[in-house]
């Protein structure tokens, strides 16, 4: 080609303003720039090789669309470097057009075209035709890349649609949840929160805040705890759980919540984000801290109740030992009598206090209503009380201004509610204080309240100085004796004559007023009282019913026979189902009570054996069991069983439901 000639042929532009590289191949420089001075037009970016091994170097750090090879070169000549091109998945599809100044034999043609040949020129060749065979793979080479851009962008938008559809379904689902719940990128901003997060802190998820400004919303007393369990769950890339307070928008007020944040990661295991869940749990944390205040105040019942006890009979096991000694005189052992029987009637009301609380626990206290006086009931109080004021030098007054004091009740638990308000106000009211009781009328109410100028009640106490084991002095330390149970015993008790009773106090020592408020005889508030109440003894359930009771364990068999026979049922016990089948032989119960874990023969062979011979027409059978699942109740009822009751058996449901079942049988 003649330079001139050069300078007339037009440069062809790039597709799409991309360059295809192109590997030019010759042992010879002088062949390579000719290369270059050809192919220059096309304005593509040429690579340079002077071995087959250099061009095997260069095929593996860049993607080229054709290569030009010269077949003969020292070492490895060009069929043999297509043949390893041939084999390296990268560079087999390259298309190789060969150069050659010799002509060569068909087979080594044949040889070419199988290692991805797709031409041979013989040199001299023509320049035009090598440009127009280069441009049309170069052509192809950019339009391929081309589409497989366009696949990549199709993929690429494709996968943000998705995306963007999963975003969507993941707020639906976070919207739908009763949690509140927040989300956070990996630098922990927190740029999404569900409707229930925005409504309950009142903060709208319209931008990206960060944690510190979550922390807002929780308890003073949470935060320091909080912002540590944040740190380091983020630090070290780890789930974590807290329960704190956080503050509702609507009223300001806090309620307790479990908080769990939990990391998010991709497939390599990189965090890429946090998800933070609350959940609502101020209802079971009020329960919890009532369960542990109650349990608490039956642990200091339980010890209150050891001392009291233990200090009457320290001392009447102390006279005892002197009195039989013989070396008292007549005045000491008088002295020690009275103790002694001082401190049986102290351990006496002790234990009929807690009978008391018992029986109103189970509604099984009894009370006969008549009319009853109630300027009788104090005064007979008064005088039971008398002795212990005086010996304290406590003054005691009476004020009557009602026109009509009978109520309708029972005349002995009247003057158990005046005596234990009295006995209450003299422990409190130090020496040389003032007791005054006070009746008065008050349209169809009568009011007894009960003044004393004694310590007085907090104000932090005074909304639970009716309650069951309470005492405002509690622990070793304090000053007065008692259980605590004469009030709620007070309680109780007027609520059964349907009245009702309240404490005041303008706070300690400064006295205390108790008032209960009776409906007085024939109004409508009493009558109905006296209908609701038991007026006797109830007819036991249970009564002249034979029960066989099958259990292994002795404790178990006893405590079950006790029971049933405290209800009137006549019991039999058996330690094995070999046992209660003789026992059955000899005479059949009315009811069976089996355990089902018996050893040898458990409770579902030995209902198996016994259905046999007795249909449940003639012998009502209740399994009991130490497991409780679902599929072991079932198979008890499949087996033979009317019931299955899981351990520990409560008294009340054994008894019931015996009882339902002698019923529907006997219909």
């Amino acid at each position: 080609m003649k330079p001139q000639e050069a300078s007339q042929i037009e440069r062809i532009p790039a597709a799409a303003g991309m360059k295809a590289s192109i590997l030019l191949v010759d042992d010879r420089p002088a062949n390579l720039l000719a290369l270059e001075a050809i192919l220059d037009p096309i304005d593509q970016h040429l690579v340079r090789a002077m071995s087959g091994e250099e061009a095997l170097e260069k095929l593996q750090g860049e993607e080229f669309a054709v290569i030009l090879m010269d077949v003969r070169m020292p070492g490895m000549d060009g069929l043999r470097t297509a043949e390893v091109i041939s084999r390296r998945e990268s560079a087999a599809r390259i298309p190789i057009i060969f150069l050659t100044a010799v002509p060569i034999a068909n087979a080594d043609v044949v040889s070419g075209y199988e290692r991805g040949a797709v031409d041979f020129l013989l040199k001299p060749f023509d320049p035009e035709i090598l440009r127009s065979k280069v441009s049309v793979f170069v052509d192809l080479y950019q339009k391929e890349q081309m589409i497989k851009r366009q696949a990549g962008l199709l993929r690429q938008r494709d996968r943000e649609a998705f995306e963007r559809r999963s975003e969507l379904r993941f707020r639906s689902l976070m919207d739908a949840l009763p949690q509140c719940v927040w989300v956070a990128r990996a630098d922990q901003t927190f740029y999404y929160w569900n409707q229930r997060a925005a409504e309950y802190i009142g903060l709208q998820a319209s931008v990206a805040v960060g944690a510190d400004r979550l922390f807002e919303f929780v308890h003073a007393d949470d935060i320091e705890m909080t912002k540590t369990e944040w740190r380091l769950a983020t630090s070290l890339q780890r789930s974590s759980e807290v329960r704190i307070r956080l503050r509702r928008h609507s009223d300001g007020a806090y309620r307790w919540f479990l908080l769990r944040g939990v990391p998010q990661r991709d497939e390599s295991g990189k965090v890429t984000g946090w998800i933070v869940a609350a959940t609502d749990i101020d209802a079971e944390h009020q329960a919890l801290e009532k369960a542990e205040d109650a349990n608490r105040m039956k642990e200091e019942f339980l010890a209150t109740v050891s001392h009291e006890l233990r200090n009457p009979l320290n001392a009447i096991v102390g006279w005892i030992h002197l009195l039989r000694s013989g070396n008292l005189d007549a005045g000491k052992s008088s002295k020690a009598l009275e103790t002694v029987e001082r401190n049986v009637h102290l351990q006496t009301a002790l234990i009929d206090d807690i009978l008391d609380v018992s029986r109103i626990s189970r509604g099984k206290i009894n009370m006969t209503f008549r009319a009853v006086p109630m300027r009788a009931v104090v005064d007979a109080a008064l005088a039971a009380v008398r002795p212990t004021a005086d010996a304290k030098g406590i003054a005691l007054e009476f004020e009557m201004t009602a026109q009509a004091d009978e109520v309708r009740g029972d005349p002995d638990r009247l003057q158990q509610i005046v005596w234990n308000l009295l006995s209450n106000a003299i422990k409190f009211t130090p020496r040389a204080g003032r007791i005054t009781v006070r009746i008065e009328q008050r349209e169809d109410d009568l009011t007894l309240a009960v003044h004393d100028t004694g310590q007085g009640i907090s104000p932090d106490f005074l909304p639970r100085v009716f309650d069951r084991f309470s005492q405002a002095d509690s622990g070793s330390t304090r000053a007065h004796g008692g259980l605590g149970l004469g009030l709620s015993i007070v309680r109780n008790l007027v609520e059964l004559h349907a009245g009702t009773v309240e404490a005041t106090s303008d706070g300690p020592g400064k006295g205390a007023t108790f008032s209960i408020r009776l409906p007085l005889l024939n109004s409508r508030a009493a009558t109905a009282a006296s209908a609701v109440v038991e007026t006797g003894p109830k007819p036991l359930k249970l009564a002249g019913v034979s029960i066989l009771v099958v259990d292994d364990e002795i404790d178990s068999r006893e405590v079950l026979a006790e029971l049933l026979r405290y209800y009137g049922a006549q019991t039999v016990t058996a330690a094995s189902a070999a046992e209660a089948l003789a026992e059955i032989a000899r005479s059949v119960p009315a009811v069976l009570v089996s355990d089902i874990g018996m050893p040898a023969v458990d409770g579902y062979q030995f209902i198996r054996a016994v259905r046999e011979r007795i249909p449940e027409e003639q012998m009502i059978a209740l399994a009991l069991t130490g497991l409780g699942s679902g599929n072991d109740k079932e198979r008890a009822l499949a087996e033979g069983f009317q019931r299955c009751i899981v351990k520990p058996v409560e008294p009340e449901q054994l008894v019931e439901t015996i009882e339902h079942l002698l019923i529907s049988r006997s219909r």
